[in-house]
């Protein structure tokens, strides 16, 4: 009885190795900030408060263990 491998049959293409990512760069400060122009600020958002619905704490219902 011969056993049929089925990785033998399909051999898949060598993928290429992913490229390792370079190290990221610690942030520089500028030596020149005077020469660095100011992000503009946008418009902001005015986040509305909105009123917390205050849970009303339910009476919890106490078992009363009766005499047997």
């Amino acid at each position: 009885m011969t056993m049929t491998y089925p990785c033998a049959i399909s051999i898949p293409e060598p993928q290429p190795l992913p490229k390792p990512e370079p190290p990221p760069q610690p942030n520089i400060p500028p030596a020149f900030p005077e020469l660095v122009p100011e992000p503009v600020p946008g418009p902001i958002p005015q986040t509305i408060p909105q009123p917390i619905p205050q849970t009303v704490p339910r009476p919890i219902p106490q078992t009363i263990p009766k005499p047997v």
